[in-house]
Protein backbone atom coordinates (compact mmCIF):
# COMPACT_ATOMS: atom_id res chain seq x y z
CA UNK A 1 0.00 0.00 0.00
CA UNK A 2 1.11 3.94 -1.25
CA UNK A 3 0.08 6.82 0.73
CA UNK A 4 -0.98 9.42 -1.76
CA UNK A 5 -1.51 13.24 -1.59
CA UNK A 6 -1.65 16.13 -4.38
CA UNK A 7 -1.25 19.71 -3.76
CA UNK A 8 -1.91 22.98 -5.46
CA UNK A 9 0.65 25.92 -5.64
CA UNK A 10 -1.33 26.94 -2.50
CA UNK A 11 -0.36 23.45 -0.74
CA UNK A 12 -4.04 23.38 -0.54
CA UNK A 13 -5.08 19.55 -0.26
CA UNK A 14 -6.78 18.31 -3.71
CA UNK A 15 -6.56 14.70 -3.04
CA UNK A 16 -5.64 11.90 -0.81
CA UNK A 17 -5.67 8.46 -0.28
CA UNK A 18 -3.65 4.96 -0.40
CA UNK A 19 -2.89 3.19 -3.57
CA UNK A 20 -2.94 -0.45 -3.88
CA UNK A 21 0.48 -2.15 -5.21
CA UNK A 22 -2.05 -3.19 -7.88
CA UNK A 23 -2.64 -2.56 -11.68
CA UNK A 24 -6.13 -1.58 -10.44
CA UNK A 25 -4.33 0.94 -7.97
CA UNK A 26 -1.75 1.86 -10.20
CA UNK A 27 -4.07 2.81 -13.01
CA UNK A 28 -6.67 5.04 -10.57
CA UNK A 29 -3.86 6.95 -9.30
CA UNK A 30 -2.82 8.07 -12.55
CA UNK A 31 -6.80 8.45 -13.99
CA UNK A 32 -6.42 10.39 -10.54
CA UNK A 33 -3.18 12.78 -11.10
CA UNK A 34 -4.57 13.16 -14.59
CA UNK A 35 -8.25 14.19 -14.08
CA UNK A 36 -7.23 17.15 -11.18
CA UNK A 37 -5.24 18.57 -14.02
CA UNK A 38 -7.33 18.71 -16.12
CA UNK A 39 -10.15 20.12 -13.96
CA UNK A 40 -8.05 22.72 -12.72
CA UNK A 41 -5.90 23.56 -15.90
CA UNK A 42 -2.66 23.14 -14.15
CA UNK A 43 -0.08 21.69 -14.59
CA UNK A 44 1.93 19.12 -12.47
CA UNK A 45 4.97 20.26 -11.25
CA UNK A 46 6.23 16.82 -10.37
CA UNK A 47 5.77 13.54 -8.59
CA UNK A 48 7.98 12.92 -5.30
CA UNK A 49 8.61 10.11 -3.28
CA UNK A 50 10.52 8.51 -0.73
CA UNK A 51 13.04 5.96 -2.18
CA UNK A 52 12.31 3.48 0.66
CA UNK A 53 14.09 -0.16 -0.16
CA UNK A 54 12.72 -1.45 -3.21
CA UNK A 55 9.06 -0.67 -2.50
CA UNK A 56 8.65 2.36 -4.58
CA UNK A 57 10.15 1.22 -7.60
CA UNK A 58 7.20 -0.53 -9.52
CA UNK A 59 5.07 2.35 -8.94
CA UNK A 60 8.10 4.86 -10.72
CA UNK A 61 8.22 2.25 -13.37
CA UNK A 62 4.59 2.31 -14.03
CA UNK A 63 4.64 6.16 -13.70
CA UNK A 64 7.15 6.55 -16.42
CA UNK A 65 5.69 4.10 -18.59
CA UNK A 66 2.56 6.19 -18.53
CA UNK A 67 3.97 9.18 -19.69
CA UNK A 68 5.23 10.95 -16.76
CA UNK A 69 8.95 10.80 -17.51
CA UNK A 70 11.24 13.56 -16.14
CA UNK A 71 8.73 14.14 -13.34
CA UNK A 72 9.65 11.74 -11.09
CA UNK A 73 12.14 12.73 -8.11
CA UNK A 74 13.11 10.67 -5.15
CA UNK A 75 13.65 12.53 -1.92
CA UNK A 76 15.66 10.88 0.60
CA UNK A 77 14.06 10.43 3.86
CA UNK A 78 16.43 12.55 5.73
CA UNK A 79 15.70 15.09 3.87
CA UNK A 80 12.06 14.89 3.88
CA UNK A 81 12.43 14.89 8.12
CA UNK A 82 13.94 18.93 7.21
CA UNK A 83 11.55 19.54 4.86
CA UNK A 84 9.24 18.88 8.19
CA UNK A 85 11.07 21.47 10.49
CA UNK A 86 10.48 24.29 7.28
CA UNK A 87 7.15 23.40 7.31
CA UNK A 88 7.01 23.49 11.31
CA UNK A 89 5.16 20.78 11.65
CA UNK A 90 5.27 18.04 15.07
CA UNK A 91 7.28 15.08 16.13
CA UNK A 92 4.57 12.86 14.53
CA UNK A 93 5.43 10.55 11.65
CA UNK A 94 3.48 8.56 9.54
CA UNK A 95 3.06 7.58 5.69
CA UNK A 96 0.19 10.05 5.52
CA UNK A 97 2.14 12.79 6.99
CA UNK A 98 5.34 11.89 4.94
CA UNK A 99 2.49 11.60 2.07
CA UNK A 100 1.68 15.90 2.67
CA UNK A 101 5.39 16.36 3.16
CA UNK A 102 6.48 15.26 -0.06
CA UNK A 103 3.17 16.50 -1.93
CA UNK A 104 4.63 20.20 -0.36
CA UNK A 105 8.12 19.44 -1.69
CA UNK A 106 8.05 21.81 -5.00
CA UNK A 107 6.34 24.86 -3.05
CA UNK A 108 8.76 24.74 0.23
CA UNK A 109 11.88 23.85 -1.95
CA UNK A 110 12.61 24.97 -5.13
CA UNK A 111 15.58 23.18 -5.61
CA UNK A 112 14.30 20.05 -5.30
CA UNK A 113 12.82 20.14 -9.09
CA UNK A 114 16.56 20.74 -10.11
CA UNK A 115 17.65 17.72 -8.52
CA UNK A 116 18.26 14.67 -10.48
CA UNK A 117 17.68 11.07 -8.91
CA UNK A 118 21.04 9.52 -8.82
CA UNK A 119 21.30 6.03 -11.37
CA UNK A 120 23.52 3.11 -10.45
CA UNK A 121 24.82 0.38 -12.65
CA UNK A 122 22.37 -2.89 -12.67
CA UNK A 123 25.86 -4.28 -11.39
CA UNK A 124 25.16 -2.38 -7.88
CA UNK A 125 22.24 -4.95 -7.81
CA UNK A 126 24.86 -8.11 -7.52
CA UNK A 127 27.49 -6.61 -5.50
CA UNK A 128 24.91 -5.07 -2.70
CA UNK A 129 23.57 -8.87 -2.56
CA UNK A 130 27.24 -9.80 -1.58
CA UNK A 131 27.22 -7.26 1.26
CA UNK A 132 23.76 -9.00 2.73
CA UNK A 133 25.75 -11.79 2.41
CA UNK A 134 28.60 -10.75 4.48
CA UNK A 135 26.56 -9.73 7.01
CA UNK A 136 24.97 -12.91 7.00
CA UNK A 137 28.39 -14.49 7.47
CA UNK A 138 29.14 -12.27 10.21
CA UNK A 139 26.57 -12.71 12.43
CA UNK A 140 26.53 -16.51 12.25
CA UNK A 141 29.54 -16.59 12.82
CA UNK A 142 29.16 -14.53 16.09
CA UNK A 143 26.72 -16.88 17.16
CA UNK A 144 29.53 -19.99 16.59
CA UNK A 145 31.73 -17.76 18.43
CA UNK A 146 29.79 -17.09 21.32
CA UNK A 147 28.60 -20.56 21.55
CA UNK A 148 32.31 -22.08 21.57
CA UNK A 149 33.28 -19.55 24.49
CA UNK A 150 31.02 -21.41 26.65
CA UNK A 151 32.11 -25.17 25.51
CA UNK A 152 35.56 -25.01 24.08
CA UNK A 153 37.09 -21.63 24.29
CA UNK A 154 40.31 -23.17 22.92
CA UNK A 155 38.99 -23.70 19.85
CA UNK A 156 39.32 -20.74 17.88
CA UNK A 157 42.57 -19.95 18.89
CA UNK A 158 43.87 -23.54 17.14
CA UNK A 159 41.35 -23.25 14.24
CA UNK A 160 39.81 -20.75 12.46
CA UNK A 161 36.02 -21.53 12.68
CA UNK A 162 35.49 -20.26 8.97
CA UNK A 163 37.85 -22.67 7.75
CA UNK A 164 36.45 -25.65 5.97
CA UNK A 165 38.57 -28.15 8.15
CA UNK A 166 37.27 -26.17 11.39
CA UNK A 167 33.64 -26.21 9.93
CA UNK A 168 33.72 -29.96 9.62
CA UNK A 169 35.92 -30.49 12.73
CA UNK A 170 32.72 -28.87 14.63
CA UNK A 171 29.94 -30.48 12.49
CA UNK A 172 31.01 -33.91 13.16
CA UNK A 173 32.75 -33.55 16.60
CA UNK A 174 31.63 -30.09 17.99
CA UNK A 175 32.35 -30.20 21.92
CA UNK A 176 35.70 -31.45 23.61
CA UNK A 177 33.92 -34.55 25.27
CA UNK A 178 33.90 -36.35 21.56
CA UNK A 179 37.35 -34.75 20.51
CA UNK A 180 39.42 -35.79 23.78
CA UNK A 181 38.73 -39.32 23.02
CA UNK A 182 39.60 -39.52 19.31
CA UNK A 183 42.75 -40.80 18.00
CA UNK A 184 44.92 -38.52 16.98
CA UNK A 185 45.93 -40.82 13.57
CA UNK A 186 42.36 -40.95 12.95
CA UNK A 187 41.86 -37.06 13.29
CA UNK A 188 45.12 -36.19 11.29
CA UNK A 189 42.94 -38.29 8.39
CA UNK A 190 39.71 -36.61 8.94
CA UNK A 191 41.29 -33.18 8.83
CA UNK A 192 43.22 -33.99 5.56
CA UNK A 193 40.29 -35.41 4.11
CA UNK A 194 38.08 -32.15 4.77
CA UNK A 195 41.15 -29.48 3.85
CA UNK A 196 44.40 -29.24 3.00
CA UNK A 197 47.18 -32.14 3.44
CA UNK A 198 49.65 -29.41 5.04
CA UNK A 199 47.89 -30.93 8.52
CA UNK A 200 50.54 -32.68 10.40
CA UNK A 201 50.38 -35.30 13.38
CA UNK A 202 51.43 -32.73 15.80
CA UNK A 203 48.75 -30.10 14.85
CA UNK A 204 45.84 -33.19 15.71
CA UNK A 205 47.55 -34.06 18.72
CA UNK A 206 47.01 -30.51 19.99
CA UNK A 207 43.43 -30.14 18.85
CA UNK A 208 42.69 -33.41 21.67
CA UNK A 209 45.17 -31.80 24.09
CA UNK A 210 43.47 -28.74 23.85
CA UNK A 211 39.89 -30.76 24.48
CA UNK A 212 41.32 -32.52 27.14
CA UNK A 213 41.98 -29.51 29.14
CA UNK A 214 39.33 -27.36 28.15
CA UNK A 215 37.92 -24.90 30.59
CA UNK A 216 34.52 -25.11 28.55
CA UNK A 217 30.91 -26.62 30.39
CA UNK A 218 30.16 -29.63 29.74
CA UNK A 219 27.18 -29.67 27.25
CA UNK A 220 24.99 -32.27 29.13
CA UNK A 221 21.39 -31.64 27.28
CA UNK A 222 23.33 -31.25 23.76
CA UNK A 223 21.77 -27.60 23.35
CA UNK A 224 25.15 -25.87 22.42
CA UNK A 225 26.30 -29.13 19.91
CA UNK A 226 22.73 -28.50 18.34
CA UNK A 227 23.52 -25.27 17.59
CA UNK A 228 26.83 -25.26 17.32
CA UNK A 229 25.95 -27.76 14.28
CA UNK A 230 23.59 -25.79 13.05
CA UNK A 231 25.14 -22.77 12.66
CA UNK A 232 27.85 -24.17 11.02
CA UNK A 233 26.06 -25.71 8.30
CA UNK A 234 24.04 -22.16 8.07
CA UNK A 235 28.08 -20.67 7.78
CA UNK A 236 29.09 -23.18 4.99
CA UNK A 237 25.81 -22.65 3.05
CA UNK A 238 26.34 -18.72 3.35
CA UNK A 239 30.45 -18.91 2.37
CA UNK A 240 29.21 -20.99 -0.68
CA UNK A 241 26.83 -18.45 -1.74
CA UNK A 242 29.56 -15.62 -1.39
CA UNK A 243 32.04 -17.51 -3.84
CA UNK A 244 29.42 -17.46 -5.91
CA UNK A 245 27.96 -13.66 -6.15
CA UNK A 246 31.52 -12.66 -6.27
CA UNK A 247 32.08 -15.02 -9.28
CA UNK A 248 29.01 -13.73 -11.43
CA UNK A 249 30.53 -10.48 -10.32
CA UNK A 250 34.09 -10.91 -11.95
CA UNK A 251 31.88 -12.33 -14.79
CA UNK A 252 29.82 -9.25 -15.62
CA UNK A 253 33.07 -7.01 -14.97
CA UNK A 254 34.62 -8.52 -17.71
CA UNK A 255 35.02 -5.93 -20.41
CA UNK A 256 34.44 -3.19 -18.13
CA UNK A 257 36.95 -0.40 -18.77
CA UNK A 258 36.35 1.34 -15.84
CA UNK A 259 36.40 -1.41 -13.67
CA UNK A 260 39.73 -2.32 -15.23
CA UNK A 261 41.60 0.71 -14.55
CA UNK A 262 40.56 0.54 -10.93
CA UNK A 263 42.11 -3.14 -11.11
CA UNK A 264 45.31 -2.05 -12.34
CA UNK A 265 46.36 0.06 -8.95
CA UNK A 266 48.09 -1.77 -6.83
CA UNK A 267 45.93 -2.84 -3.68
CA UNK A 268 42.25 -2.21 -5.56
CA UNK A 269 40.71 -5.83 -5.44
CA UNK A 270 38.22 -6.85 -8.47
CA UNK A 271 35.24 -6.86 -6.01
CA UNK A 272 35.56 -3.35 -4.40
CA UNK A 273 36.41 -2.13 -8.09
CA UNK A 274 33.09 -3.35 -9.22
CA UNK A 275 31.20 -1.80 -6.26
CA UNK A 276 32.69 1.54 -6.63
CA UNK A 277 32.49 1.74 -10.98
CA UNK A 278 28.74 0.14 -10.21
CA UNK A 279 27.29 2.70 -7.40
CA UNK A 280 28.79 5.79 -8.96
CA UNK A 281 26.76 4.76 -12.72
CA UNK A 282 26.88 7.38 -15.02
CA UNK A 283 30.15 9.61 -14.03
CA UNK A 284 28.12 12.27 -15.66
CA UNK A 285 26.06 12.80 -13.04
CA UNK A 286 29.14 14.13 -11.03
CA UNK A 287 29.90 17.75 -12.09
CA UNK A 288 33.42 17.83 -10.29
CA UNK A 289 35.66 15.12 -8.37
CA UNK A 290 34.25 16.99 -4.80
CA UNK A 291 30.78 15.99 -5.78
CA UNK A 292 32.01 12.69 -6.36
CA UNK A 293 34.00 12.82 -2.66
CA UNK A 294 30.29 13.95 -1.15
CA UNK A 295 28.52 11.83 -2.51
CA UNK A 296 30.82 8.82 -0.98
CA UNK A 297 30.96 10.32 2.31
CA UNK A 298 34.39 11.72 1.73
CA UNK A 299 33.54 15.41 2.97
CA UNK A 300 33.14 17.48 6.26
CA UNK A 301 29.82 17.85 7.27
CA UNK A 302 29.46 22.02 7.56
CA UNK A 303 27.69 24.16 9.83
CA UNK A 304 28.02 27.88 9.83
CA UNK A 305 25.63 30.71 12.22
CA UNK A 306 26.73 34.72 11.92
CA UNK A 307 29.04 34.25 8.97
CA UNK A 308 31.29 31.88 10.45
CA UNK A 309 31.17 28.56 8.64
CA UNK A 310 33.16 25.41 10.65
CA UNK A 311 33.19 21.55 9.61
CA UNK A 312 31.39 19.77 12.25
CA UNK A 313 32.36 15.55 11.22
CA UNK A 314 32.50 13.64 8.14
CA UNK A 315 28.71 13.87 6.52
CA UNK A 316 26.31 11.37 7.15
CA UNK A 317 24.22 12.38 3.69
CA UNK A 318 26.48 9.48 1.51
CA UNK A 319 26.04 6.57 -0.29
CA UNK A 320 27.01 3.83 2.47
CA UNK A 321 27.64 1.30 0.20
CA UNK A 322 30.15 3.25 -2.04
CA UNK A 323 31.44 4.77 1.48
CA UNK A 324 31.89 1.56 3.01
CA UNK A 325 33.62 0.12 -1.09
CA UNK A 326 36.54 3.03 -0.70
CA UNK A 327 37.38 2.87 2.66
CA UNK A 328 38.02 -0.92 2.28
CA UNK A 329 40.11 0.04 -0.43
CA UNK A 330 41.82 3.17 1.39
CA UNK A 331 43.10 0.79 4.09
CA UNK A 332 44.03 -2.10 1.18
CA UNK A 333 46.09 1.01 -0.65
CA UNK A 334 47.87 1.50 2.69
CA UNK A 335 48.76 -2.12 3.29
CA UNK A 336 49.73 -3.00 -0.36
CA UNK A 337 51.93 0.45 0.57
CA UNK A 338 50.84 2.15 -2.96
CA UNK A 339 53.45 4.40 -3.20
CA UNK A 340 51.14 7.82 -3.55
CA UNK A 341 48.72 6.71 -0.93
CA UNK A 342 50.97 5.30 1.36
CA UNK A 343 52.65 8.60 1.65
CA UNK A 344 50.00 9.77 2.08
CA UNK A 345 48.73 8.11 4.84
CA UNK A 346 52.10 8.69 6.27
CA UNK A 347 51.86 12.17 6.14
CA UNK A 348 48.16 12.78 7.52
CA UNK A 349 49.81 10.46 10.64
CA UNK A 350 52.81 12.75 10.92
CA UNK A 351 50.53 15.34 11.26
CA UNK A 352 48.65 13.60 14.50
CA UNK A 353 45.99 12.60 12.47
CA UNK A 354 44.23 9.08 14.11
CA UNK A 355 44.28 6.39 11.81
CA UNK A 356 41.00 6.38 10.71
CA UNK A 357 41.01 10.52 10.00
CA UNK A 358 44.25 9.09 7.67
CA UNK A 359 42.07 6.48 5.73
CA UNK A 360 39.54 9.37 5.46
CA UNK A 361 42.02 11.75 4.07
CA UNK A 362 43.37 8.72 1.42
CA UNK A 363 40.12 7.72 0.61
CA UNK A 364 38.77 11.33 -0.84
CA UNK A 365 42.22 10.97 -2.90
CA UNK A 366 40.93 7.57 -4.44
CA UNK A 367 37.75 9.38 -5.58
CA UNK A 368 39.81 12.14 -6.79
CA UNK A 369 41.32 9.34 -8.92
CA UNK A 370 38.39 7.81 -9.55
CA UNK A 371 36.29 10.84 -11.22
CA UNK A 372 39.56 11.28 -13.51
CA UNK A 373 39.83 7.68 -14.88
CA UNK A 374 35.53 7.35 -15.30
CA UNK A 375 35.51 10.70 -16.95
CA UNK A 376 38.74 10.79 -19.14
CA UNK A 377 38.41 6.37 -19.89
CA UNK A 378 42.32 6.38 -18.78
CA UNK A 379 44.10 4.59 -16.41
CA UNK A 380 45.32 5.95 -12.93
CA UNK A 381 47.99 7.85 -13.25
CA UNK A 382 50.12 9.18 -10.17
CA UNK A 383 49.70 12.00 -8.16
CA UNK A 384 52.61 13.86 -7.37
CA UNK A 385 52.86 16.62 -5.04
CA UNK A 386 52.73 20.29 -6.46
CA UNK A 387 51.93 18.34 -9.79
CA UNK A 388 47.85 18.50 -10.84
CA UNK A 389 46.25 17.10 -14.20
CA UNK A 390 48.48 16.56 -17.03
CA UNK A 391 51.55 17.14 -14.28
CA UNK A 392 51.03 13.89 -13.27
CA UNK A 393 52.85 10.28 -13.69
CA UNK A 394 52.31 6.98 -14.73
CA UNK A 395 52.41 4.67 -11.72
CA UNK A 396 55.15 3.38 -10.79
CA UNK A 397 55.45 -0.54 -10.73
Amino acid sequence: MHYAEIQDEKRDVLWRGRVSVTKEGFLSLVEKIRTIGRSNSKEIAGIFMNPTGNYHITLKYFLEQNGFIGMIHLIDARRTVHLRKIMNLGKEKSDPEDAHVLAATPFVDRSSLERRDHERSPLSEVTREREIILRNVTRISNHIQADLNVVFPEFPSIMSIDSKTGMAILEKYTTPENISGLDPEKLLKFMQKNGRNHFKLEDAQNIIEQAMKSVGIPDVEGTYSFRLRMNVQRLGSELSALKCVEKEIEFRSEGNEHIGHLREMKGIGAVNAAVIVSEIGNIGQFDSALKLQSYGGKCPDMSGSGGKVRATGITRTRNSHLSNAVHESAVSLVVHRNHEFYELFSRETMKKKSRTEAYVVVGKRLLFHVYGIMKNAKPYRERKPGNTGGGSVPMEA
